[in-house]
C-alpha cells in the first residue's frame, strides 16, 4: 500500500509542463442525483456548468444520464449519454452529444485506504463529426479516522483513436464529506494539461459537486 501511495504522490510532484502557451483558471459545478432502479443497478442524472476565462464566462452547459449496475465487490459496468451546450473563445455555440461505456473497478486496503479505476470508452461530437476516445482515471481515497472527511488524488489521461498518442492529462487533488445521510458533497483542485495541439492549454480547476442518492 506504501508503494502504491508514494507513485501517486511521485506523479503529483513532477513538473507539469513549463511549454503551454495558454493558462486559464476554471470552476466547474456540478449536482447529481441517483436511483436504484432494478437489483444492483442505479440510474443517475447529473447536471454541470463550467466557466472559462478566470471564471468569468461560460464554457459548457451539459446533461448527462448514465445506468451503472454492480457486478460484484469489485467490479461495475455503465453506459452513458451526454448532451452539451459548448461555448468557444468567441462565445459562439456549439451542441455535442456523447455515447460512453464504462468499466469500473475498486478495492479496499487496510480498511481506510480505497483505490478505484474507471476504463471509459466514449464518442463526442454532433451530426457533422464524432470523434472516439479511451479515458483511464485512476483515485486513490483515505477515510481519516474518527471523521467522515475523505481525500483523494487522481490521475486521468485521455487517447484519442485518431492518432493513439496521449493528448491530456488531468491531476486531481478532492476532498469528500457528507452533508446528510443521503447528500454528499465534495470539492477538488484539478490541473489539466492538453499536449499535440497548435494553442495547447494548462487549466487550473477548481470544482465542487453535490450529489443525492435517493
Amino acid at each position: 500500500m506504501r508503494k502504491i501511495l508514494n507513485k501517486f504522490i511521485l506523479i503529483f510532484i513532477l513538473p507539469i509542463s513549463v511549454f503551454s502557451q495558454e493558462n486559464d483558471f476554471q470552476t466547474w459545478a456540478s449536482i447529481s442525483a441517483s436511483k436504484k432502479i432494478i437489483k444492483k443497478t442505479n440510474l443517475t442524472i447529473k447536471q454541470g456548468v463550467r466557466f472559462r476565462e478566470n471564471s468569468s464566462l461560460y464554457s459548457k452547459l451539459f446533461t448527462d444520464l448514465k445506468i451503472k449496475s454492480k457486478y460484484n465487490k469489485h467490479f461495475s459496468f455503465a453506459i452513458g449519454y451526454r448532451f452539451s451546450n459548448d461555448w468557444n473563445k468567441q462565445l459562439e455555440l456549439s451542441q455535442k452529444n456523447r455515447f460512453y461505456s464504462d468499466i469500473y473497478y475498486k478495492d479496499k486496503y487496510k480498511k481506510r485506504f480505497l483505490f478505484d479505476a474507471r476504463a471509459r470508452l466514449q464518442t463526442q461530437g454532433n451530426i457533422e463529426e464524432y470523434a472516439a476516445t479511451f479515458r483511464h482515471k485512476s483515485a486513490l481515497a483515505y477515510n481519516i479516522p474518527k471523521t467522515k472527511l475523505e481525500p483523494s488524488v487522481a490521475l486521468e489521461y485521455f487517447l484519442p483513436f485518431e492518432n493513439m498518442l496521449i493528448d491530456k492529462l488531468r491531476y486531481t487533488i478532492g476532498l469528500s464529506h457528507p452533508i446528510t445521510k443521503d447528500l454528499d458533497a465534495e470539492i477538488a483542485y484539478r490541473i489539466q494539461q492538453e499536449f499535440y495541439t497548435n494553442n495547447p492549454q494548462t487549466l487550473f480547476i477548481f470544482e465542487g459537486k453535490l450529489a443525492y442518492d435517493f
